[in-house]
């Protein structure tokens, strides 16, 4: 054997182990095939050959042959991009999911393609009215009965969908707060993956500095980072920390590497680790949005320190931000009472300051308008609670800007808000007009002055005292008042369709013929222009739909997109059951060349030892 005597059996040695090894890591990836988060492994090797140049003495005939495989390590195949893409392309997706979970809560008492609800109960009153106008049946019991029956449905159902709105409301609240309730909030979920991730960072820090991989703590972090990419935008980016090592008293050297230039390059021996960034837009400056972040987990830097609450020094938190601007008295705090405008407040890590033992951190407050998340759940949650004006600008008169009743040019669709000031504004001149004419039916006018018959009211706000009070009416507390229910109050009789005088007093049925006539004329303003009560209704509701539908094909666009991203991850990340067992078939044959090689080496070197016999 003209060579080492044993350099053969080193390389068919290595050609074993490293074959056995690929066979541990396609059974690896076989067991944890059905794994949620597990990334497919496979062992990384690289030819091992001379580290020193041929000596000048040897034969020059001589080649340098390799001396077999070595395992450098086990890698995890992920693609980065590919992640960077689907956490983008999840935040849209729950962004839009978010917002359609909030529009069906809302159609469930405002759709009336299937069932009957509040604009169904004015043709029910317009109906009634009708069947009053013969002169006799004005003050008749039993017609007067049902006109007051079918106005008390209507109130009852304005009651219930303002309820239902302010439930919606309270439900939208506990999304982002889930404190006294049984499920977590999204404020409690981000803090808890932000903590998760910190620990993570630290303890894989830990196991890479003493040589160990650790990718199943990796896994786990990924998984982490893609359910917190469902509340808020986030990006990732790996860097290298400075370490220092101190010297009393305060002397720190930093640790470099140097390449032969002299240049710092830094230490390719310690692992990088991984921050984690909160992505906002900011247009409050009035120059368009501009793209901000924070960070919010800063690797595992002074990851084992707390702050006096007890959150670890390389993560940052978010909680409720208080109401902005301060009045007096001040406003009360958002909670599930108070959900309309809520808004966060984000924290970043702690970072060390020039003073020893001190620390800083950056932060900023969402704002519905100006400060925002370009995706995310928690962006959902926070448009369908901003306030809307409806109820001011109408009230102000004028062109009424549509864009001004969305709390952003960014929102998609309408909030909460929106939609109890329509129907707040619907209560509010239904209830004005209804008495404005019953009292006209009430006036005699062949009086000096004319005598107003006190009980003319017909509809109230029924939380005011004395259940006679028609003043700041809206959808919740619109209701008949106690002189109608009791019989004390009528439909009045002395109406009139033209300017009253005293020789124009109309007769019995003109002030139903009034209340009929309006409620088929343009009483409500709907986007500049007037409509009746049923069209206004009918227009909320097709408001409504039009935005569901509009979310529904974003959705479905956007979880289209989604999955498609997420099986390209698969077909690099998952683990295919038909390439594992390709590939154990090919190891195994490896294996079985390697042996057959370490048994030809031994044959060989048996023939030699012979040969000296």
């Amino acid at each position: 054997m003209v060579r080492a005597t044993f350099a053969g059996f080193d390389t068919a040695l290595s050609a074993l182990r490293m074959n056995q090894k690929k066979l541990d890591v396609v059974g690896h990836n076989l067991a944890n095939m059905n794994t949620e988060g597990y990334t497919r492994q496979e062992l990384q090797t690289s030819a091992i050959n001379y580290e020193n140049p041929t000596s000048f003495y040897m034969n020059s005939n001589d080649t340098n042959v390799g001396f077999g495989v070595a395992m450098d390590g086990v890698r995890q195949l992920r693609d980065q991009f590919l992640d960077k893409q689907y956490r983008t392309q999840n935040g849209r997706s729950s962004y839009t999911e978010g917002i359609g979970d909030s529009l069906k809560s809302l159609s469930l008492f405002l759709d009336e393609t299937k069932t009957d609800g509040i604009r169904a109960s004015f043709d029910a009153i317009q109906k009634s009215l009708t069947n009053m106008q013969d002169p006799s049946k004005v003050q008749d019991p039993v017609y007067e009965g049902e006109l007051m029956s079918r106005v008390q449905g209507m109130t009852t159902l304005m009651n219930s969908a303002a309820e239902s709105i302010v439930q919606a409301e309270k439900n939208e609240f506990h999304k982002i707060d889930g404190t006294g309730t049984s499920e977590n909030g999204a404020i409690q979920k981000i803090n808890s993956l932000l903590e998760g991730i910190g620990d993570l960072n630290v303890r894989i820090k830990k196991n890479q500095l003493v040589g160990s991989p650790v990718l199943e703590l990796q896994d786990e972090r990924n998984k982490k980072l893609d359910e917190l990419s469902k509340y808020v935008p986030i990006e990732t980016e790996t860097f290298s920390e400075e370490y220092t090592v101190g010297t009393p008293p305060q002397t720190r050297y930093r640790i470099y590497n140097y390449d032969s230039a002299g240049n710092i390059k830094g230490r390719s021996d310690w692992p990088e680790d991984l921050r984690v960034n909160l992505l906002y837009r900011d247009s409050s400056a009035g120059n368009g949005a501009e793209t901000k972040k924070i960070t919010l987990v800063n690797g595992a830097i002074d990851g084992n320190l707390q702050d006096s609450t007890g959150l670890h020094r390389n993560v940052g938190r978010v909680e409720l931000a208080l109401p902005t601007p301060a009045t007096v008295p001040p406003q009360p705090a958002y909670s599930q009472d108070n959900p309309l405008n809520t808004q966060l407040k984000f924290t970043g890590y702690s970072k060390r300051t020039a003073t020893p033992g001190t620390f800083a951190q950056d932060d900023f407050t969402t704002n519905t308008k100006n400060v925002r998340f370009a995706s995310g759940s928690v962006q959902a949650s926070l448009d369908m609670l901003s306030t809307s004006d409806i109820r001011g600008l109408v009230h102000g008169g004028g062109v009424i800007n549509l864009a001004d009743l969305k709390a952003s040019n960014e929102m998609t669709t309408y909030s909460y808000d929106y939609y109890m000031g329509k129907l707040d504004l619907l209560a509010e001149t239904f209830t004005k007009n209804m008495n404005e004419i019953n009292k006209k039916g009430n006036t005699d006018y062949t009086k000096t002055p004319a005598v107003v018959n006190p009980n003319h009211v017909l509809m109230i706000n029924k939380d005011n005292a004395g259940g006679n009070d028609p003043s700041n009416v809206t959808a919740m507390n619109i209701g008949i008042s106690r002189g109608w229910v009791n019989g004390t109050t009528h439909i009045g009789t002395r109406g009139f369709r033209n300017n009253p005088s005293v020789t124009n007093q109309g007769d019995t049925t003109d002030t139903v013929l009034e209340m009929l006539e309006q409620m088929s004329s343009p009483m409500m303003k709907m986007n500049n222009t007037k409509t009746s009560y049923a069209d206004y209704m009918n227009n909320v509701s097709t408001t409504l739909a039009t935005d569901a539908y509009a979310n529904n094909n974003s959705y479905t666009i956007n979880k289209a997109v989604l999955d498609g991203i997420n099986t390209s991850r698969d077909q690099i990340s998952g683990v295919s059951l038909d390439e594992e067992a390709a590939n154990m078939m090919t190891f195994q044959s490896s294996y079985n060349a390697a042996a057959r090689l370490m048994t030809t080496l031994n044959n060989t070197l048996d023939t030699l030892l012979n040969i000296a016999r």
